[in-house]
């Protein structure tokens, strides 16, 4: 049975580049907390990423432990690097995300790309309904806006995660709104099926969903395609993604799980 799953945002809202996809989601309620042992603090994802079929680079993503500082949420750590001569990249981004709600809290990117340096700082008030931004170019002076965001809105790192909480059953669509810190949109998330896929560490059975998405500037994509483990892990093993540049392809080369979610820090979520 189909089912379609909103933000209580949707009604009556009004409406990066290659990292963010590598680093990029059940009728209006919130999304389920993830199963116990399925992913928590400690977990590690290796990639490696392909562009027009030849190797370009690797990431590698971290689920770290609740800091007193950010009760009720779990960092995520992503490091992408990508040598092509084209548009060589350096990224670190760090993202805190709510286990029981799904809600970002905040991110923090480091990026260099193509020679040129850059910070950005995200930090939600969902009680508040705005997104403190923080922005720097290297050797720039700082800017900082206050922007409206709906309840439950996410960065892209954080809609990855919500993706992974959720049931996933086929036909299922979820909708969200995404941050970039520049741009607000909103992202759906439609699961089209179940299949074997062949990846570096072997064959798995796979749940592919496709993510429609409004990134913008050189490294646009209008959609990613993913594949999740059929498991209660849904551990993200491969996604694609037609930028102007050329296809990009990202594929899970090295799996470490983590620990089960404390239920205390689910309680000092939402």
């Amino acid at each position: 049975m189909l089912r379609r799953a909103e933000h209580p945002w949707a009604e009556g809202a009004t409406l990066h580049s290659v990292s963010a996809a590598v680093l990029v989601l059940m009728l209006a309620v919130s999304p389920e907390p993830p199963p116990a042992g399925s992913l928590g603090p400690g977990e590690q994802i290796t990639y490696r990423v392909s562009w027009l079929g030849l190797p370009a680079g690797v990431a590698d993503v971290t689920m770290g432990a609740e800091a007193p500082d950010r009760p009720g949420s779990l960092p995520i750590v992503v490091n992408g690097r990508c040598d092509l001569v084209i548009y060589p990249m350096r990224d670190k981004i760090s993202a805190w995300w709510d286990p029981a709600s799904g809600h970002s809290r905040g991110l923090d990117m480091l990026a260099d790309e193509n020679h040129k340096r850059r910070r950005m700082r995200i930090e939600f008030d969902t009680a508040a309904g705005k997104a403190r931004v923080l922005k720097q170019a290297d050797g720039g002076p700082p800017h900082e806006s206050v922007v409206d965001v709906p309840p439950g809105a996410v960065d892209v790192v954080s809609a990855i995660f919500f993706i992974r909480g959720a049931r996933l059953a086929d036909g299922d669509e979820l909708t969200m709104p995404i941050f970039t810190g520049s741009k607000l949109f909103k992202g759906t998330a439609v699961v089209e099926g179940r299949a074997p896929l062949e990846t570096p560490r072997g064959e798995r059975n796979a749940i592919k969903v496709r993510l429609r998405t409004e990134f913008s500037a050189k490294l646009s994509a209008r959609e990613l395609r993913m594949w999740f483990t059929d498991d209660p892990a849904h551990v993200p093993i491969r996604m694609e993604a037609d930028f102007l540049l050329g296809p990009v392809v990202v594929e899970w080369t090295d799996y470490k799980p983590g620990r089960p979610i404390d239920p205390a820090t689910l309680a000092r979520g939402r």
